[in-house]
């Protein structure tokens, strides 16, 4: 099994750092796009919390242990190993206050997501054997290995990074990298860093914004949003104490309109709650402890009627009217599900669960970029599904619209490259993406932006583009830098021109709310914002009805 290629660094490190230069105009130092055909290590990267060296000094190994069974490769799983490093180190401060809030020891929370990292990766590979991240286990040391940096050394890099970068796509699965650039094409791939290169022009800098792209304000901004009322969506999502509200299987609902991590002990900890449409909150008590741990934006079905979730190695579908689980014995490659419709869970790379009978249809696609519609209306068996794929996957191929007819014996497709001026726009997609159903429908879907300006306070990280699947077309994104905004998360369609949002964390946060679901308008760009969520686990909506 091969892993995908990753630009190595001095200390064993990987990936594109930010450079910073200083601006000529006096403004002091401006933060500039990461530069991954000519970086160069700094000669003294600051040094890293204690606690944070602590906890990498105790997780490093076996996480790497576990990372270089993905691969035949050793210096690939070390990579592995150090860019999911990377991303803890970028969420540190806000998992070290979740430990306090919740007088949990030290590296709690940072456990917890590291574990949801690595089985992220693990899916995405799909070992034909079981891989396990035992954090709490010493690995045997590798015979002639060459002796690995200080724990120091390795956390002061790993902050570094984390301060840096943007946030990256972790994939495993596949033989190369690529990144777009722009409408010319891909960038070229490297090997090593000693290779003498030209390096890339920088990111254009400044405050002027790009036609058709908006950006997501910070956190007091969000809370000053003006509101949008939703039927049955109270203005505040705060179940209360789980222990205190009904089981749901003494208490069922024919429909929910939110499932969400309550978060009692750390993120993904659970356990699920539902929010039905009497307004009522109940506590869903068929399920296993861990069910929470991955709980995905479309994990209720469209119309509220079902949940489902993924565990390490079982996928379990909540029938809310009953409130009755069923386990069905398969190992899903990936903790994302997908409702082709109501009663039709895309769960494998080629397989179609009718959730009724349990029986395992047959269909041409798998979940990685597999679009779930939105706002459609009957139970029949879809036959037809649109894909959203990456630049650089392959490495010279563009982004594309991909769509998928099928009946059970015949199956065709059409791919249609992504033109405009947005094409050039639109990095690594990431995540589940949602389509609203019918005529004129839209597909959104989350990406790692590219060439968007940026600012000493600003810099884009991700963004959620809306595209028409019709002609391929980019008609407009919204961007957010996660450290002013909290991370972005796409949770579907409140009606066909305007697209569903969390943002959870972000700087100034209040902790009534963590985080904000909110609603863009794809035709002016303007923001709204409908609920306030007091838990700070992951959520799935269903279609929600009657916004004004």
């Amino acid at each position: 099994m091969a892993v995908r290629p990753r630009e190595i660094f001095p200390t064993g490190c990987v990936g594109p750092v930010a450079a910073r230069t200083v601006d000529g105009s006096g403004g002091g130092v401006v933060d500039q796009e990461p530069d991954v055909l000519s970086q160069r290590e700094e000669s003294s990267p600051a040094a890293a919390p204690a606690d944070f060296t602590d906890w990498v000094s105790r997780r490093l190994p076996p996480l790497e242990h576990a990372a270089r069974q993905l691969s035949a490769d050793p210096t690939q799983g070390g990579a592995l190993a150090r860019d999911l490093l990377t991303l803890v180190a970028r969420r540190w401060p806000s998992l070290r206050g979740n430990d306090a809030e919740h007088h949990a020891p030290p590296g709690a929370a940072a456990d917890r997501l590291l574990q949801r990292l690595f089985a992220r990766e693990v899916a995405d590979a799909g070992p034909s054997y079981r891989v396990r991240l035992e954090l709490d286990r010493t690995p045997p040391r590798r015979g002639g290995s060459a002796l690995p940096a200080t724990a120091e050394q390795e956390a002061a890099e790993l902050w570094r990074r984390g301060r840096a970068t943007t946030r990256r796509r972790l994939l495993i699965a596949g033989a190369v990298g690529a990144a777009a650039l722009g409408a010319a094409g891909v960038r070229a791939l490297i090997t090593g860093p000693d290779e003498s290169l030209r390096p890339l022009p920088p990111l254009p800098s400044g405050p002027v914004l790009l036609e058709g792209v908006d950006e997501v304000p910070p956190v007091p901004d969000q809370l000053a949003l003006r509101e949008a009322l939703v039927a049955h969506l109270p203005r505040e999502l705060a179940p209360g104490d789980p222990a205190t509200l009904p089981a749901l299987s003494r208490q069922p609902t024919p429909r929910a309109q939110v499932v969400l991590d309550a978060a009692v002990k750390g993120v993904g900890e659970g356990p699920l709650l539902v929010l039905g449409e009497d307004g009522a909150w109940r506590r869903v008590d068929q399920l296993p402890a861990e069910a929470a741990a991955l709980l995905s934006p479309g994990s209720l079905s469209p119309d509220g009627a079902r949940a489902a979730v993924v565990t390490a190695d079982e996928l379990w579908v909540v029938e809310l009217a009953t409130g009755r689980a069923r386990r069905h014995d398969m190992v899903p490659p990936s903790p994302v599900v997908i409702w082709l419709s109501p009663r039709h869970l895309l769960v494998a790379v080629d397989k179609l669960l009718e959730v009724g009978t349990g029986r395992l249809l047959a269909v041409p696609v798998g979940v990685r970029d597999a679009v779930g519609p939105r706002r459609a209306n009957g139970q029949d068996t879809p036959s037809t599904v649109l894909e959203l794929l990456s630049a650089g996957e392959p490495i010279t191929a563009p982004p594309r619209v991909r769509t998928w007819q099928f009946d059970g014996r015949d199956q065709s497709e059409g791919t249609v490259a992504v033109s405009g001026p947005g094409a050039g726009r639109l990095g690594p997609f990431l995540g589940p993406g949602f389509a609203v159903a019918g005529t004129g429908g839209l597909v959104a879907r989350l990406c790692e932006p590219m060439g968007l300006p940026v600012r000493a306070d600003w810099r884009a990280g991700i963004a959620v583009a809306v595209l028409e699947p019709g002609s391929a077309r980019v008609l407009r994104m919204l961007a957010a830098d996660i450290e002013v905004t909290g991370d972005l998360t796409l949770l579907g369609w409140l009606d066909r021109r305007r697209v569903l949002l969390r943002c959870a964390g972000g700087a100034g946060a209040p902790s009534g709310a963590g985080q904000r679901v909110l609603v863009w308008d794809v035709r002016d760009g303007s923001l709204a914002l409908i609920a306030t969520v007091r838990p700070g686990g992951g959520l799935s909506l269903a279609d929600l009805d009657g916004a004004v």
